[in-house]
């Protein structure tokens, strides 16, 4: 089977395959119920779809839908009329009478785009004053089923032959390699509960495999399947999306999802875990990590009764938020910076996460939205923290790039495939009112890292394969500014990299940020990539001015 398997790869993935086996894992570990392949994508993996052509090589077009569509009428506006979610009379007045002005020009389906602008010629201060949730139910109410010809519900579709990003591809390939190595007729599951539409991104999550033959099914895990399957009141599941999700109207534009959810929750808790358990992988889709929260723990932060069956599936796949969630303290980022976290000294307050990576914490997305110092401020809040062990290590991944972690009773060890590059940052010793100091480690596409003692290291045999070092000019001797914005800060430490730099200094507004190699800092080029250089504990330090 992994011979086939291997066969089938591309030969930069067997490469990969081959490394990881070698260093320490037999198959049949793999294998063992105890094992486990984390495979942790820093972003929505970028796949050609229907609704994203910009996403599918040129002038490629894929069948299927591509775009939602709305309707202002008389039923839409009554419905709004009789359900408004809130007590606030003038704004639905004021909401009514745009929407008769709007269907007074056309009442014909538009695209949500169209829709929005109709919206802004005739009152744009009115649609900016919306709360999310009148924002949210008005739209929701008004949008209409889109059909195929044949009276179907037209679906979102992907072709992944198409991608225009490659690295997407390797990492669908190794996630399908990785569940044919634990099973030989793998099934997958697909949660969406990141999206505060989850029924519209089934469409999207269910497809992702689908080229690679591999049974995938969406799991209706929502947060209002949560509540209701948990406290007997499937019946009341319309109301719960309306309250907990912010969604609404959902069983007219997606009558298959929630009848799959009403299945679901009827059928009970113990057949939902059975479903879990009897799964070779889960896929936790790219959104809100606090939304996904909600289907891992209750209110009062107390695991559900499956969560333990999702946080033990030998294969686990999160993109964005979703990979975020497997941290066990899953940091709230939401709407953080890191030169907001910088002015503050903190992140958002942190919750619990699924567990499956024990390593330390998760952020993603993260060089391309200069992520690093909320991930230290993360860092820097250990001490109030009941789990400080899991706090001293963060792991930043890039955009389009995944974290993998292979885990058996023998060894464990981590990989890097994809588009860029992971970060991982410790602090180095505690935080100092005139500054922080940490050691900031990049580690590029291919890179294997090898875990001892909770220390994590690039692997000798990664050494070993590097690249020859390239002459390229010493850095300028000036303070390189604006370093928190346009991924500055990855392409400057990858300019010391390839440059065998020993300091340099940068500054982003009030702050200066030095950094510098010590007896401890190794420069590697793994790969001939654009990131492809590895860094290890390069000296990164922080203060005010």
């Amino acid at each position: 089977m992994i011979c086939a398997f291997l066969r089938d790869q591309q030969p930069k993935l067997l490469g990969m395959l081959v490394v990881l086996f070698g260093a320490g894992f037999s198959i049949n570990a793999v294998a063992q119920e105890q094992s486990q392949t984390l495979i942790l994508v820093g972003s929505e993996l970028t796949t050609c779809t229907s609704a994203k052509l910009n996403n599918c090589e040129k002038e490629i077009v894929v069948e299927g839908k591509s775009h939602n569509l709305y309707r202002v009428n008389n039923s839409q506006i009554k419905n709004i009329t009789q359900h408004w979610p809130n007590n606030n009379i003038e704004a639905k007045a004021a909401v009514l009478k745009t929407l008769k002005a709007i269907q007074s020009k056309s009442s014909n389906s538009v695209s949500k785009t169209d829709l929005l602008w109709q919206w802004r010629d005739i009152n744009n201060q009115q649609l900016q004053s919306l709360t999310q949730q009148e924002y949210n139910f008005v739209f929701d109410m008004l949008e209409v089923p889109l059909l195929n010809k044949n009276g179907e519900r037209s679906k979102e579709q992907v072709n992944t032959d198409f991608n225009n990003e490659s690295a997407t591809n390797n990492i669908l390939q190794f996630v399908s390699g990785s569940l044919k190595v634990n099973n030989a007729n793998p099934t997958m599951l697909d949660i969406t509960a990141s999206s505060r539409d989850p029924y519209e991104s089934a469409d999207l999550a269910q497809s992702l495999l689908a080229q690679s033959n591999i049974s995938t099914q969406w799991l209706a895990l929502t947060p209002a399947l949560a509540k209701a399957i948990t406290s007997n009141s499937c019946d009341e599941l319309p109301a719960l999306r309306n309250t907990l999700m912010n969604v609404y109207n959902r069983e007219a534009i997606y009558p298959d999802r929630t009848k799959a959810e009403y299945a679901l929750c009827k059928s009970g808790t113990d057949a939902l875990v059975s479903l879990i358990k009897n799964s070779t992988g889960v896929m936790f889709n790219s959104g809100n990590a606090a939304l996904m929260h909600k289907v891992l723990f209750d209110q009062n932060n107390n695991p559900y009764p499956w969560t333990q069956a999702l946080q033990t599936r030998p294969v686990i796949v999160g993109e964005g938020a979703g990979a975020a969630i497997q941290s066990k303290i899953a940091g709230m980022f939401t709407n953080t910076t890191s030169l907001e976290a910088l002015r503050k000294s903190e992140t958002n307050a942190n919750t619990g996460g699924l567990g499956s990576f024990n390593f330390g914490v998760i952020d993603t997305q993260f060089s391309e939205q200069n992520r690093t110092f909320r991930l230290a401020a993360a860092l820097n809040n250990s001490e109030a923290s009941n789990t400080k062990t899991q706090m001293q290590h963060g792991f930043g991944i890039d955009e389009n790039t995944a974290l993998v972690v292979i885990k058996s009773p023998e060894v464990s060890l981590m990989t890097v495939i994809g588009k860029s590059g992971v970060v991982h940052l410790t602090e180095q010793g505690k935080p100092q009112k005139e500054g922080n100091n940490y050691r900031y480690s990049y580690w590029p596409a291919s890179s294997v890292i090898d875990i001892t003692n909770n220390t994590f290291t690039l692997s000798e045999r990664t050494i070993s394969q590097t690249l020859p070092e390239i002459k390229i000019p010493p850095l300028p001797v000036q303070r390189f500014g604006s370093i928190l914005t346009n991924s500055k800060l990855r392409s400057l430490t990858q300019a010391m990299c390839l440059s065998q730099e020993q300091s340099t200094v940068a500054q982003q507004d009030e702050f200066i940020i030095s950094l510098t190699a010590t007896s401890d800092t190794q420069y590697h080029r793994v790969n001939a990539k654009e990131f492809g250089c590895a860094l290890s504990n390069l000296e990164l330090a922080i203060k005010s001015i």
